[in-house]
C-alpha cells in the first residue's frame, strides 16, 4: 500500500511538474511572438511618424513656394498696371491708328516682358526662353 501512495505521489509530482513545464513553454512561446510583434508595431510607428514629419515639412515648403509666387504674382501685376496707366495716358491724346506707339513705352513693355521671361526659368517647355529681339519703333 505504501508503495502505491509513494508510486501515486511521484506520479502526481511528476504530471504537475510536466503542466508546470508545459505553461512555462507555452507562455514563453507566445511572450517571444508578442515581443516580435511590438518590436514590428514599434517599427511601423517610426516609420509613420517619419512619413508624415516628411509630409508636414514638404507642405511647408510648398507653401513657402506658393507664397513668393504669389508675392510675385501681386508685385508683377502692380508695376504691370503702372505701366497700362502711363501707356493709357500717353496714348489718350489721339486714337492708335493714327499716332505711333512711343519709342518709351514699347521700351518699357519689351524690357518688362524680357524680365518676367528671365524670372521664370523654363515654365512653357514647348517655346525658347530666351529673350525676344526689340522692334524697331514707328516713325
Amino acid at each position: 500500500m505504501i508503495n502505491k501512495i509513494a508510486l501515486m505521489t511521484t506520479l502526481l509530482v511528476m504530471a504537475c511538474i510536466g503542466l508546470l513545464m508545459f505553461l512555462a513553454f507555452h507562455y514563453y512561446g507566445q511572450t517571444v511572438s508578442q515581443a516580435a510583434s511590438l518590436s514590428t508595431l514599434t517599427q511601423q510607428k517610426k516609420e509613420a511618424e517619419f512619413i508624415v514629419q516628411s509630409q508636414g515639412l514638404s507642405v511647408g515648403i510648398f507653401n513657402q513656394i506658393a507664397g513668393a509666387t504669389l508675392n510675385d504674382q501681386q508685385t508683377n501685376q502692380t508695376a504691370s498696371q503702372r505701366r497700362q496707366t502711363i501707356i493709357k495716358r500717353v496714348l489718350q491724346t489721339a486714337p492708335c491708328n493714327l499716332v505711333p506707339v512711343a519709342a518709351a513705352a514699347n521700351d518699357s513693355l519689351l524690357n518688362h516682358y524680357n524680365a518676367v521671361r528671365q524670372s521664370s526659368r523654363n515654365t512653357d517647355t514647348l517655346r525658347s526662353a530666351r529673350a525676344v529681339p526689340a522692334v524697331s519703333t514707328a516713325q
